[in-house]
């Protein structure tokens, strides 16, 4: 099937447009000049003649129906005489009229008929009326006029069509000229783009000319290859961030694993590299299911079972398995909650936020230093806040948080923090359960993370 671009197209819709244009106004033309002009001036001529017929009948040839026809001769466009249909006097008529012509007369009808002159090269509209004396047909009646002198009059019509419709096609391939250059050129530039953007780049952009859905459409490209280098730079600096990792626990392991092969170690050092590797291994283990939980989460296949929970249950719970923690670190935790709220979630994915958020706080909370929980109730979500009085973090840093693997601190140690996935896992479970995420900081005063989480509506458990 051979293969139109839109610019030849448009330009086929064009021309076919011109085309019946063009056709259609020379059918107008003929119509008009066949049904309108030479229809009235057929009319003008049945006329005449009535009026002249009507003259013979009531005074017959008169001095009266001789001037008549003298006027319509010599004033008028119009040729008429008088023709007698006796066989033996045709005269000037039997060249103007034909057998069938007679017969309609001899049967008492007027004719009216367009055909050529019969002694002059020129097409007539001719009319014949028949003259009845004595009950007999004796003469008719025969008004013609030239053709050519018809349509003199309608010239400046036509010529006034044709100059319309070589305006309306000039018009036709200006526009359509500015309509490619309105549509097509745009289409152009932004398959370029797309080439430009299959390739992997995304700095590319395409210029926005018009103020329109082809001008809308070249900026939503030009916004789809921004989010595309985002996410194209997001996905090389988390392929960094994850071999960085990984590589760096596998090779903490590979090292004290080779070393362990000594055989002088004493026994106090072989324990303390079998502790790395230990801890190393754990660790490894931690990213790894950390990187496949937000894996999960972000295609909506991670397991998550929704049923009523008494949310200051779950708080308790990370409470009482975290102060432990905080005490030997001694920062104290107070805690305000409000033991009425119910909510639809997975305790145990909820209780794995909590405890990633308190978890973080008492890592960056110093000694002697508080950490405060409270959960309430406000327009159907319920509220929990937990602010510590650790050392904060930084306006510019504090959207960035739960990105993957992102540190304030760019020169922390792996000693320092967790895997850096924690915060994304937590925001990801919390859009799952249609809830919310929000971080506030002031560098030197603390961090406040406030979790909003749909309540269970009472008709739902009210027995």
């Amino acid at each position: 099937m051979k293969r139109y671009t839109i610019r030849k197209r448009i330009w086929i819709t064009i021309w076919t447009a011109s085309l019946f244009s063009a056709f259609v106004f020379l059918i107008m033309t003929f119509y008009l000049y066949d049904k309108f002009y030479i229809q009235t001036q057929e009319e003008l001529l049945i006329n005449r003649g009535e009026k002249l017929v009507t003259i013979y009948k009531a005074d017959g040839f008169s001095d009266a129906f001789a001037d008549s026809m003298t006027y319509t001769n010599e004033l008028t466009e119009t040729k008429v005489f008088l023709s007698s249909v006796r066989e033996d006097t045709l005269g000037s008529g039997k060249t103007f009229l034909r057998q069938q012509d007679l017969e309609r007369l001899q049967d008492g009808y007027a004719i009216s008929v367009t055909r050529k002159h019969p002694t002059e090269d020129v097409d007539i509209l001719m009319t014949a009326f028949p003259l009845v004396r004595d009950g007999e047909l004796d003469n008719a009646l025969i008004l013609y006029m030239e053709l050519s002198k018809i349509s003199e009059p309608f010239q400046p019509i036509r010529l006034m069509i044709t100059f319309l419709l070589v305006l309306m096609i000039v018009n036709l391939l200006i526009f359509g000229k500015q309509i490619i250059d309105t549509i097509i050129q745009p289409l152009i530039q932004m398959k370029r783009a797309s080439q430009v953007y299959a390739q992997g780049d995304f700095s590319h952009r395409i210029p926005i000319v018009y103020d329109d859905e082809i001008g809308e459409l070249a900026d939503t490209l030009n916004s789809m290859a921004e989010s595309l280098g985002l996410v194209e730079e997001q996905r090389k600096e988390f392929l960094a961030n994850v071999s960085h990792e990984l590589r760096t626990p596998l090779s903490y392991i590979r090292g004290y694993t080779e070393m362990l092969q000594d055989d002088t170690l004493d026994e106090q050092t072989r324990a303390q590299y079998y502790d790395i590797i230990e801890n190393e291994t754990n660790r490894l283990q931690r990213l790894v299911t950390d990187l496949l939980d937000l894996a999960q989460l972000e295609r909506d296949s991670y397991p998550m079972t929704k049923e009523p929970v008494v949310y200051s249950q779950v708080l308790e719970d990370v409470l009482y398995r975290l102060e432990p923690i905080a005490r030997a670190k001694g920062v104290t935790i107070e805690s305000d909650l409000d033991f009425d709220l119910i909510i639809l979630g997975d305790h145990d994915r909820l209780e794995q936020v909590i405890g990633n958020l308190l978890d973080n706080a008492l890592r960056y909370t110093e000694s002697g230093k508080t950490i405060h929980v409270k959960s309430f109730a406000e327009t159907n979500y319920a509220i929990t806040e937990i602010r510590d009085e650790g050392r904060g973090i930084p306006k510019e840093d504090v959207d960035k948080l739960t990105e993957r693997f992102y540190r304030v601190n760019k020169s922390r140690t792996r000693k320092d923090g967790g895997t850096g996935l924690g915060l994304a896992i937590a925001k990801h479970i919390i859009e799952r359960h249609e809830g919310s995420l929000h971080f506030s900081s002031e560098v030197g005063k603390g961090t406040t993370v406030t979790v909003g989480l749909p309540l269970l509506p009472e008709d739902t458990f009210d027995m």
